[in-house]
């Protein structure tokens, strides 16, 4: 079983250690930091699977800062948000770097626990998903992301120069490609949720 890491970003310390050692006593391997720059210079000797973060860590960049730099260094790193508040604009802004979960403070370790573990079943969900777009042609995955943007068929047969009958004909591959069921719009909600982020401004 693959070791699953977690690393944690909280500039206040004692909470930080409490999480860890509700992690640690379940089997994750925990780093811990209370300052922004170590805890980025140790993504990638470590290279968790999951971030927890502070979205407020004290003077200066915000954690939210740290989880765009974090992603960029270690591709498909999850995150988790911890905050003492829900202002909508900072909530927004958090939310473009696509986080598993938000904890509010004070927490319980119940949601630890279950926020972690929700956090590493989508990892592993995600692992699955990658190994069947691998199976989709480019053809396929522009369709798919042009079903995301909430386009019809017919959109999309002008957009590539192709016929509305070879659309429909590749979103019947992609459905079953993807186990997908070919009724009830389930092409648009795995669209819309795996791909819609690539239309964020």
């Amino acid at each position: 079983m693959e070791e699953k890491r977690v690393l944690i970003l909280e500039d206040e310390i004692i909470v930080a250690l409490d999480i860890k050692e509700i992690l640690e006593n379940l089997g994750y391997r925990c780093l811990v930091f209370h300052a922004f720059n170590s805890a980025l210079d140790s993504l990638v000797t470590f290279q968790p699977q999951l971030l927890i973060c502070d979205i407020n860590i004290g003077e200066g960049p915000s954690g939210i800062d740290f989880v765009i730099q974090a992603q960029n260094r270690v591709p498909g790193l999850a995150v988790i948000y911890l905050t003492a508040f829900s202002d909508r604009q900072i909530v927004e802004k958090a939310g473009k770097t696509h986080p598993v979960n938000y904890i509010l403070k004070p927490w319980s370790d119940h949601q630890i626990r279950v926020s972690v573990e929700m956090a590493f079943d989508q990892i592993a969900d995600g692992g699955k998903l990658s190994q069947k777009l691998v199976d989709l042609t480019q053809a396929e995955l522009k369709i798919l992301e042009l079903i995301a943007q909430n386009k019809k068929s017919k959109e999309i047969a002008d957009l590539l120069f192709i016929s509305e009958k070879t659309v429909k004909n590749h979103r019947y591959h992609i459905s079953k490609k993807l186990n997908l069921s070919t009724e009830n719009n389930s092409l648009l909600t795995f669209a819309l949720s795996h791909f819609g982020y690539k239309n964020e401004a």
